[in-house]
């Protein structure tokens, strides 16, 4: 997928489950296909499959996020002996990757725009040029609050996207790339009719309608900064144990430690971008042992801050997209957003009302 020459070129069509093990089939010829898979009695995660029967199609989240594709938890940027330094550029593995999720894909989206952005990332951008995205309509358990975060449909990142009309694929293709597929798959595709759309648009609907979980987005950046010393950070400051559980899980979480590594004689090595995280103590420390954000509770507003609405200002999105990943994979409880923002706005409304009525 290129990430530049995205264009609205969508058409739509529509796929029998029978034949779905032949549009699977052509997926696999264009490279490896990644999918949800079940890996424990409750977990899913991305993993390499080789039929469709191994696919997950209920999955609701992975563990981690799709962005683990383009940019690993660990990669050599470049390495260097006597002679010279050298930029690391392995062979890449196309990448089919399947049944990503509107949230998931509104992620990618934030990625494309950081690693895009002024010099872009040639690591990052080669990777991504180098798949080919499909996303999957998905329904809300009681973690997902997309639909609050504006991110509960797919609007871009994808090539095509399928959605669940009972016996049917509603499938649209947005991108060069997924036309030239659909293309392909003209043979086992019929072009969706009146009654087809009907029923995508009743699937959405209803989707909507299943949301239970979620807040009013609106007044989000004058919400945070009017409770920026609300006594609940304190709360959930003791509670949190810096583990960093919540940024390796969030699909747009990018922040990295880059890491040298010499060989024993000194005369080669190499220079690897690690996964870091704002919850660590140590991020913020700097020489002359000085810590810019030295406690908990100052870590996590700046999480919060930077999550709910401190990307508006640089991007004009936010970079929570309502996933629920941190919130399932928090020991300590304190990453549930929807139950931080209502007490915050609880908060900020009582304010207002006390001086209406001084």
């Amino acid at each position: 997928m290129s990430v530049s020459s995205e264009k609205n070129v969508q058409k739509s069509f529509t796929l029998p489950k029978s034949d779905f093990d032949q549009f699977f089939t052509l997926l696999a010829q264009m490279g490896t296909v990644y999918a949800a898979v079940k890996v424990s009695e409750q977990s899913f995660a991305f993993r390499a499959v080789t039929s469709a029967k191994q696919i997950a199609f209920d999955a609701i989240r992975t563990i981690l996020p799709p962005k683990k594709f383009f940019y690993p938890p660990s990669e050599t940027l470049i390495t260097y002996d006597k002679d010279g330094i050298y930029e690391n550029e392995p062979e890449l593995e196309f990448k089919v990757i399947f049944g990503v999720h509107p949230c998931d894909l509104a992620g990618l989206g934030i990625m494309d725009k950081i690693f895009s952005s002024g010099h872009a990332d040639s690591h990052y951008m080669r990777q991504r040029e180098a798949s080919f995205v499909i996303g999957h309509s998905c329904m809300p358990d009681k973690h997902c609050f997309c639909q609050s975060m504006g991110s509960d449909c797919a609007k871009s990142g994808y090539d095509i996207f399928l959605t669940d009309i009972d016996s049917d694929y509603f499938i649209e293709a947005l991108t060069p790339a997924g036309d030239q597929f659909i293309a392909l798959a003209q043979p086992i595709l019929a072009g969706a009719t009146d009654k087809d759309h009907e029923r995508n648009h009743h699937f959405w609907e209803t989707r909507s309608a299943a949301f239970t979980n979620g807040f009013n987005s609106s007044n989000l950046k004058v919400t945070m900064e009017g409770e920026w010393d609300n006594k609940l950070w304190d709360e959930l400051g003791e509670r949190c144990l810096s583990c960093g559980s919540c940024t390796p899980v969030c699909p747009t979480c990018y922040c990295f430690d880059l890491v040298d590594i010499a060989s024993l004689n000194n005369d080669s090595g190499s220079r690897k971008r690690e996964w870091d995280s704002c919850q660590f103590t140590g991020f913020a420390k700097v020489n002359g042992d000085f810590n810019f954000r030295p406690t908990p509770v100052d870590r996590l507003k700046f999480w919060y801050r930077h999550k709910l609405h401190g990307f508006d200002d640089a991007y004009a999105d936010k970079t929570c997209v309502g996933c629920g990943r941190c919130t399932v994979s928090c020991p300590s409880g304190i990453d549930d957003i929807v139950a931080v923002v209502k007490a915050l706005q609880v908060s900020s409304a009582a304010k207002t009302s006390e001086g209406a009525d001084a």
